[in-house]
């Protein structure tokens, strides 16, 4: 067992399970930072022999990092309170930077690419705001991990928010252009990169990483869950009169503007020479979670 002591901030979410998972893996130990710890999914975590801290204020952050080497900052937007993001990552830093702290990595993760409707502005200022506070937080190694689109957005419970008309219609309704390649990281892979990045803090102090599997176009994205899903998918484009104005109020309408001029762009080779890990492609993925896919379609 490794002596460090990992804290895991947004803890059950989707990028917290799995990087607590693959920590577990790596036999170490985790301390997981919770809202409940009598959710469900905060004993689950339990099962997997993880400690558990509760709160996000000043003062039960202090007692949650007591002993902690090494943090994985997860935080996420709120919609009803822009500030939200910033005052939890500011929280946490400042609790780690406390004298007689032994916090010696700091480890934040978020996607690589930006936007800006008014949703997006509020949304990217947050981000910044974090990096930066990360970068001059004067903590030894800060480690930033980038993320591109989540394979999971295609599925339940995510799908609807993204392409409303996804799983109930078979209909993928995009502002995306046919030829227009999304870089795509499954969920568990992030929680592997971050274990990686997490384990090897020395080796990659100060990196700011990209991580993703692969790039798909809209049809290959159609291909791959019909394929799985065992019904047609339908890759549709939104003209552009539609566009420009779901783009003044859509965030993901407009982030699909942004993919169509500048989309995040991942070397995986390289990446998967440099950290030894080969993320899973996209049609693996879906095959791994046949099950989920075919719920979320309705052909289970």
């Amino acid at each position: 067992m490794s002596e460090d002591l990992i804290l895991v901030t947004g803890a059950t979410g989707t990028q917290g399970r799995a990087t607590i998972r693959a920590l577990s893996r790596l036999n170490v130990r985790v301390r997981a930072l919770v809202r409940s710890i009598t959710s469900p999914v905060a004993q689950e975590l339990r099962n997997l022999q993880v400690e558990l801290a509760q709160g996000d204020n000043p003062s039960s952050l202090g007692l949650a990092l007591c002993g902690v080497t090494r943090i994985y900052l997860n935080v996420s937007p709120s919609p009803t309170d822009p500030e939200a993001e910033t005052r939890h990552a500011r929280n946490v830093i400042e609790a780690a930077t406390q004298p007689g702290s032994t916090v010696r990595t700091l480890h934040e993760s978020f996607p690589g690419w930006e936007n800006s409707c008014e949703f997006s502005k509020q949304y990217w200022l947050s981000k910044a705001t974090n990096v930066n506070q990360v970068r001059t937080s004067g903590i030894y190694n800060c480690i930033i991990l980038r993320p591109c689109t989540f394979m999971s957005n295609y599925l339940q419970p995510l799908a609807p928010f993204f392409f409303p008309e996804l799983l109930s219609t078979g209909v993928f309704r995009t502002a995306l252009t046919p030829n227009t390649p999304t870089m795509l990281i499954g969920p568990d892979d992030v929680g592997r990169f971050a274990a990686i990045a997490l384990t090897n803090s020395e080796q990659l102090h100060g990196r700011e990483i990209d991580i993703a599997s692969e790039a798909l176009t809209p049809p290959e994205i159609a291909a791959a869950l019909a394929e799985v899903a065992g019904r047609p998918v339908d890759a549709q484009y939104m003209e552009k009169p539609e566009i420009d104005r779901l783009a003044r109020e859509s965030h993901v309408i407009w982030a699909q503007t942004y993919f169509n001029e500048q989309s995040c762009k991942v070397d995986v080779e390289k990446l998967t020479a440099e950290l030894g890990i080969r993320p899973v492609s996209f049609l693996d993925f879906l095959n791994a979670h046949q099950r989920h896919v075919k719920a979320s379609f309705g052909t289970l």
